[in-house]
């Protein structure tokens, strides 16, 4: 269990999170994440491009970049909207210079997140070299592309129409019959045209009234999450299926097939559960690096410590329960338990007296801590109360 993890996109949706990844990275033996050009954005945002190289560094953690971005393109023929499936990429900047390269426009990101031009470079240059590109439009993930990929599903008119049902729960809660719902695609030239009773009017007034500050939504909108979960099925086929993406883009790809993202739903819900009964009133750590109560560089330090854990996590048989053999592990000292503490003290007391007379009153000192480090060997409650907790403690 908790061998490797591809991080993709956080569970809410958008990029994936700071707090996401130090979770992964304090679980899983190994962690890869893929990147895109808004993904990288807000990593170097949040902990800058120093860290995200430093941690690149670590032979735990890799990388794949891509700096095309999937989208909808919409354009109007003979008052008929047609929708088309594309990848894209940055060209040029507000000065004009030509972005013509994958080094040119990460040294463009990080010049545009406030780097100067010759730092921009160096760290454009170092992330080059650590992290391969891997465009989605190549043959790299599927043959012929995952926009060509992509196209094949619009074909399947049920599993559109399962599909927007489950983006119209997540991004509206407007009063429609699930059976009367029309959502579908249909060839139009090289693209496709959209047949929809769903009223986007009372959806976007609705989300407005949620929260001014959503974005209004569109027909567009609803079925670009086809190709970002195109794109998340295939890698994770690829990759092997411990994939960590969006819960919505989950769901759909389970419309298609129900055990490609299982292990990862699973060891999910193990942390989660892990969190919740181990941890108990502390925070999440995913939670507390968001919140910004702690920083990246305060859990890396903690990262440094988390090896005999993360292998320990490693070891967990994948049909047995995370909490269940963590408690076990920790009610189980062996035979140490049974020597009464008098007794105990008294042969650590001479023990120790022997190698080192000075030691006497540490010795005498010795409690079940002493007692554990000496007698019991690690176990994972070493690390959770010792610097798990501390960390998360507010």
């Amino acid at each position: 269990m908790f061998e490797k993890i591809i991080l993709n996109r956080s569970i809410s949706g958008p990029a994936i999170t700071v707090g996401e990844l130090a979770e992964a990275l304090l679980f899983y033996q190994n962690v890869h994440i893929t990147l895109d050009y808004g993904s990288l954005a807000a990593m170097i945002k949040e902990i800058g491009m120093g860290n995200l190289l430093s941690l690149l560094a670590r032979p735990n953690v890799s990388a794949v970049y891509s700096d095309q971005t999937l989208g909808v393109r919409t354009e109007t023929i003979n008052g008929i909207p047609k929708h088309s499936f594309i990848a894209f990429s940055l060209v040029g900047n507000k000065d004009g210079e030509k972005l013509n390269s994958r080094k040119k426009r990460v040294a463009n990101l990080l010049e545009r997140q406030g780097y100067d031009k010759k730092r921009a470079r160096r760290y454009s240059e170092n992330f080059k070299l650590r992290v391969p590109a891997r465009l989605p439009t190549s043959d790299y993930y599927i043959d012929g592309g995952v926009v060509e990929a992509a196209k094949q599903d619009l074909l399947d008119t049920s599993f559109i129409s399962d599909s927007m049902k489950l983006v119209l729960a997540e991004n509206a809660k407007v009063d429609f019959d699930q059976n009367e719902i029309i959502f579908r695609a249909v060839p139009y030239l090289d693209g496709f045209s959209i047949e929809t009773n769903l009223n986007f009017d009372l959806i976007n007034s609705q989300r407005k009234a949620m929260s001014p500050a959503l974005e209004d939504v569109s027909p567009a909108h609803f079925i670009n999450h086809i190709l970002s979960s195109k794109l998340d099925a295939i890698m994770a086929a690829h990759y092997g299926g411990e994939f960590y993406t969006s819960q919505l883009s989950s769901n759909i790809i389970q419309l298609k097939n129900r055990a490609l993202l299982k292990r990862a739903g699973i060891e999910r819900k193990e942390i989660e559960e892990f969190s919740s009964i181990v941890i108990g009133d502390f925070p999440r750590v995913r939670d507390i690096i968001n919140s910004r109560e702690r920083s990246f560089d305060e859990f890396l330090k903690l990262l440094d410590k988390s090896d005999k854990f993360r292998e320990w996590a490693k070891g967990v048989n994948p049909d047995e329960k995370l909490v269940k053999e963590y408690w076990g592990s920790v009610s189980s000292v062996g035979w140490i338990n049974k020597i009464p503490s008098k007794s105990l003290r008294y042969v650590m007391n001479t023990t120790i007296g022997a190698i080192n007379p000075g030691a006497g009153l540490f010795a005498s000192a010795a409690d079940t801590f002493l007692v554990e480090k000496i007698f019991g060997g690690w176990r994972p409650s070493h690390f959770v109360d010792r610097h798990l907790k501390p960390f998360l403690d507010e």
